[in-house]
């Protein structure tokens, strides 16, 4: 457990040491159409960028490219840029940073907007010091036309003037989706300007007319991947002998396959990747060794057990198509009739607790990786009080959701 801690306890500091200079998997789009696959600076991307850092690798030195050289770059899995020069108005949508025009004010503007849903109609997201504009592509208008919304105020007349004022909105979007975008009469009445309505209606609009859906945003904290692991335990098992408890049995060494099904999801924090994972798989071995008192006397473990993992896991990206991964945790051991020629049937405990610390490499959908369990006990005999049981391990997962 004192290993267990440690290593936690220094994946964290790592990675918060590092928080400033992390980098993940994306690619850009120079004004030559050259596509380069790079690592990118993670970053919460609140506000639409106007430029981005990047690495070739981990080690390389770090580049900065500028919005007048780059036409469109991804990061992740959940952010997509494309530039373009539009006009919209960026005027606040509450009343105190609101105007008493309906109208908004256009002005041009050369920025890259983030897109939000990609399909024959594709929706486009444009965010800056809290303000969000919305504009969306079809097959009629191939370039980015704004939604149109803006909150604007009148006085009260029946006050003084300046002493209060009414908030009001101009929902023109309203009427161009039920013009331009509406499938089967989508209700349009309802819906706010926000990404997660208008997401919701893109998305049923496209589907309404049988589109395929090409790339969609999620909320992180729902990246969730579904996967199998297979591996290969090297177990090593040993316990005091049954008539002199200061000479030890030490069984044969066993390769032992164990293969399951992973469950592994990423928690939404803005500059540093970490998972929890819970992993469970079966595993079954027969080792056999000679008592070391009466040397002629065999002795025999038919171990069967059902492991449960479950731990955190820190990803750190070595270039756009490879990872490192370090992980810790602990797991349990629940007892499947394992059969021993020296402990009776109720003497096997029926669940037993352990720890784990490794790392590995990662690529797209696979990763190898390498774990040292702990130690455990799995006797509750009174004849034969301590044994010891453990392993190392090495694996592969594969996300198949």
């Amino acid at each position: 457990m004192k290993s267990l801690f440690c290593l936690i306890i220094g994946l964290f500091f790592i990675s918060t040491m590092n928080a400033q200079s992390i980098y993940e998997a994306g690619y850009f789009i120079d004004n030559d159409g050259n596509r380069k696959e790079c690592l990118i600076k993670k970053l919460a991307w609140r506000n639409n960028p106007t430029e981005f850092e990047w690495k070739r690798t981990i080690s390389s030195s770090a580049k900065t490219e500028k919005i007048e050289d780059i036409k469109e770059f991804g990061v992740g899995e959940d952010f997509l840029f494309k530039r373009y020069i539009l006009k919209f108005d960026l005027n606040g949508d509450t009343v105190g940073k609101s105007t008493k025009y309906k109208d908004p004010d256009l002005k041009i503007r050369k920025i890259f907007l983030r897109v939000i849903l990609k399909s024959k109609a594709s929706l486009y997201q444009y965010s800056e010091n809290n303000v969000h504009r919305f504009f969306y592509t079809d097959q009629s208008t191939p370039y980015p036309e704004l939604l149109l919304y803006k909150v604007y105020y009148t006085p009260d007349e029946n006050e003084k003037p300046g002493e209060k004022i009414i908030p009001q909105e101009n929902n023109t979007y309203k009427e161009q989706l039920k013009k331009k975008l509406n499938c089967k009469k989508q209700n349009v009445s309802n819906l706010t300007y926000t990404q997660g309505d208008l997401k919701k209606y893109f998305r049923k609009y496209n589907e309404c007319k049988g589109y395929k859906i090409d790339f969609n945003t999620r909320k992180k904290i729902n990246q969730t991947r579904i996967g199998i692991v297979a591996a290969a335990d090297l177990t090593d098992f040993s316990h005091s002998s049954q008539f002199d408890t200061n000479q030890e049995a030490s069984y044969e060494n066993s390769f032992v396959p164990r293969y399951g099904v992973f469950v592994e999801s990423f928690i939404p924090f803005s500059k540093v990747d970490l998972s929890f994972f819970l992993e469970g798989t079966y595993k079954a071995f027969k080792t056999t060794t000679s008592d070391p008192v009466l040397t002629n006397l065999d002795l025999e473990l038919d171990y069967k057990s059902i492991n449960i993992a479950f731990g955190p896991r820190f990803h750190i990206y070595l270039s756009s198509k490879f990872e490192l991964f370090l992980e810790g945790g602990i797991t349990v051991d629940f007892d499947l009739g394992t059969v021993s020629s020296v402990f009776a049937d109720n003497e096997i405990e029926n669940a037993t607790t352990d720890y784990f610390f490794g790392g590995g490499l990662g690529s797209g959908r696979f990763k190898i990786g390498f774990r040292q369990y702990t130690g455990k006990n799995i006797s509750k005999s009174t004849a034969v009080r301590d044994s010891d049981l453990s392993a190392s391990s090495v694996y592969l997962s594969i996300n198949i959701f």
